[in-house]
């Protein structure tokens, strides 16, 4: 056919600084409307521009009223100032002011603007004072946008109060039109020549308007043609099962005793890593549990291989404990390494050493502390009213007796009398035991 894109030009028919007419060709048949209307709705919806947004006149609250003292109503001033031209490279709200006194014109050229936005159309009359005594304060605030804008769009509780928005024009262009004619090149009729007219505002003029919408086009496509960077999706970081064995109800990990379900839940305690959060003394300083009861939890949770691997979340507070030999004694676990368990072994030697250690053996203890409480109560000779009265407490074991405070049992509509609870007391001190302080 002859024809490459090299041979396609841009040629300027005629310009000024608000009107530029333009031919572009050759083109294959059917590329002059395809062009044409691309470049016609661009320029017309995507470059942007300046205009006035909201207006602050002093003793005026809205722009349907008079102003004293001016020749304008509100209306017809609002209506003067969408007539502004203005030039920025702005990228905040900027204020233009004006201030006046006296009779005479107040021209666009009139307001005192920052250097960063610049009044094209200088000579364009605002407004008319009338009246020697008549002070007119305005204020003009200004963005950059495109297209058109709605006064309610323009609505902004930063305004200063009294400030009422309008509509705002921001587009340069203003005025775009093409025609496509038939076209000759190399001895062929197949061609086309597209023709465009472009009228501004001024602000922007005629040929780096249809420049920017070109170039528009031209990142929209290259965007499209453009093979994006692979960029690998990151991988989703899942958590470790041993992990997710932490968030689990106790109930769905092991089976739970009526009391001791009980027991967790006054004390707040409903996962496994509720659980191992609370260190050993709190856990015994709970009413109702004992030693023996968090022995035979922590037994049935390690058995348990999600909860076995916990050992190396030092940073729960049992597990600590577990590992620095505080519950080893209790507790059949493995150290993780041959260093640790020598380390584990150091450091219970020495709490041995530190500890004063009661003269009952642990086994004889632990039997002490599963004695039904019926037996000791006829040991100590308690009797049937009193001892009624220490079953109300709910104590059904030795072990039950020590989670009870003293002063409780010596108070309230159950209490003993001192002379039982002297007693309770002694036969705890014969096993190394005693009331929970």
């Amino acid at each position: 056919m002859g024809f490459t894109l090299d041979s396609l030009r841009l040629t300027v028919i005629n310009e000024s600084k608000t009107r530029g007419e333009y031919r572009i060709g050759p083109l294959h048949r059917g590329y002059g409307i395809t062009i044409g209307n691309a470049l016609r709705r661009v320029m017309l919806s995507s470059i942007h521009g300046t205009a006035v947004v909201a207006v602050h006149i002093d003793g005026i609250y809205h722009q349907f009223t008079s102003i004293p003292g001016v020749l304008e109503d509100g209306i017809q001033l609002v209506a003067n100032i969408k007539k502004l031209v203005l030039k920025s490279e702005i990228e905040e709200r900027k204020v233009l002011s004006i201030s006046r006194k006296g009779i005479g014109q107040i021209k666009a050229g009139d307001l005192i603007s920052p250097p960063s936005v610049e009044v094209v159309n200088k000579d364009l009359v605002l407004a008319n004072i009338v009246d020697e005594d008549t002070k007119f304060v305005m204020n003009l605030y200004v963005e950059k946008g495109i297209e058109y804008k709605l006064a309610d769009s323009n609505r902004d509780t930063s305004f200063p109060v009294g400030t009422f928005p309008i509509d705002s024009v921001f587009c340069p262009v203003v005025h775009v039109s093409f025609m496509i004619k038939q076209a000759m090149f190399k001895e062929s009729l197949d061609y086309e020549m597209l023709y465009v007219v472009v009228e501004t505002s001024g602000a922007l003029e005629p040929l780096p308007a249809f420049k920017k919408a070109s170039q528009i086009l031209v990142d929209y496509f290259t965007s499209i043609i453009v093979e994006k960077e692979f960029v690998e999706p990151v991988q989703e970081v899942f958590p470790k099962e041993s992990d997710e064995i932490l968030k689990k109800p106790l109930e769905e990990v092991i089976p739970l005793s009526v009391r001791t379900g009980n027991v967790f839940k006054k004390a707040s305690i409903y996962t496994v890593q509720d659980l191992f959060n609370r260190s050993r003394k709190d856990l015994l300083a709970l009413k109702n549990f004992g030693m023996k009861s968090l022995t035979q939890t922590l037994e049935e949770l390690l058995k348990v291989p999600e909860v076995e691997k916990l050992k190396t979340h030092k940073d729960l507070q049992l597990i600590r404990e577990i590992l620095s030999g505080e519950l080893l004694s209790e507790i059949d676990i493995q150290p993780e390494s041959e260093f640790e368990k020598e380390e584990i072994v150091v450091q219970a030697e020495s709490k041995k050493v530190i500890e004063t250690k009661k003269e009952q053996p642990v086994q004889q203890k632990m039997s002490v502390l599963n004695r039904p409480i019926e037996e000791v109560a006829e040991d100590l000779e308690l009797t049937e009213p009193q001892f009624m009265r220490l079953k109300k407490y709910m104590v059904d074991t030795v072990e039950h007796l020590t989670h009870m405070n003293k002063e409780d049992l010596l108070t309230g509509n159950n209490k003993l009398s001192k002379k039982n609870v002297d007693r309770l007391e002694e036969y705890l001190h014969q096993f190394g035991l005693k009331f929970k302080d």
